[in-house]
């Protein structure tokens, strides 16, 4: 990794407890307690997105991703085996940004998803790289098990690296993503954090308990228990504890929604930028 995820470093940017472990259903810190700043995962502050266009036009055309000082550009991810349609979310000219986000997408998404969430993050300063994943939409995949997901990722970072060498990299994952950024962590990608956003404790056969005792960079787990039920929340919260990650309890929502309200970043999608950029 390129820098220590330090504990006290995530918990005063985060403004919330750090020590709890990140799994997809335990919310406490150490000490027991929440380590979020509010179940509120709403919050006005920061840039807002044009909410009527004008819209990128292009191969990007369908996504009705908004025109703004950040440069957003249609790509590829290639690997072994893999070629996965992408968006690189850049900050503003003459701007080198304080850390990447790489996106993985929930079931219900695209690599376009994460757009209003990545183009309010570039205008702040954190570039991004969102992606199709083996299965879903353009998406060209021969690996023995797509739903593998460390070759993606590891293709994504060396993406991430010819573009923004030595720049510290998050993962960040919505639903389903956000339960294959967890198996991604504990296998040992090179990344300085990770983001668990409504990620189901079980996904694709792998219990996210069973591997989170490999993780060994604190992340940041999110879910509603509103939304996603008592069990799951309870999961994310031991999650959290086991992985010593920093658990946010949020009022209502699921993945993506989570970080994006009314074009404008929600408190959770504050705490992401500022975990990134620490």
């Amino acid at each position: 990794m390129k820098r220590a995820a330090a504990c006290a470093a995530v918990a005063s940017m985060l403004l919330v407890g750090c020590g709890a472990e990140s799994d997809a259903g335990n919310g406490e810190a150490a000490d027991g307690e929440s380590s979020a700043a509010s179940a509120d995962s709403t919050a006005q502050s920061g840039p807002v997105l044009p909410s009527k266009g004008p819209y990128i036009k292009g191969e990007l055309g369908g996504c009705f991703l908004p025109k703004t000082d950040a440069s957003v550009e249609p790509m590829q991810v290639t690997g072994p085996k893999l070629t996965l349609p992408a968006i690189r979310f850049s900050p503003p000219v003459g701007t080198r940004p304080s850390a990447v986000l790489v996106m993985l997408h929930q079931t219900d998404g695209d690599r376009c998803g994460w757009g209003d969430f990545a183009i309010l993050a570039a205008l702040q300063g954190v570039a991004g790289l969102s992606y199709d994943q083996c299965g879903y939409a353009a998406a060209r995949c021969s690996i023995e098990d797509l739903d593998d997901p460390v070759p993606q990722v590891r293709a994504a970072l060396a993406e991430v690296e010819k573009q923004w060498p030595g720049v510290p990299v998050v993962l960040v994952g919505a639903s389903m993503g956000g339960s294959q950024t967890v198996r991604a962590a504990a296998a040992g990608v090179d990344v300085d954090g990770w983001v668990d956003l409504s990620g189901p404790s079980t996904w694709a056969d792998v219990e996210l308990a069973s591997v989170a005792g490999r993780i060994r960079t604190p992340g940041l787990v999110a879910i509603s228990e509103d939304t996603d039920g008592a069990d799951e929340a309870a999961a994310a919260q031991a999650l959290a504890q086991a992985t010593s990650s920093t658990f946010v309890p949020a009022e209502v929502g699921h993945g993506w929604d989570l970080v994006v309200e009314d074009d404008r970043l929600t408190e959770i999608g504050q705490q992401i930028i500022a975990y990134a950029a620490r």
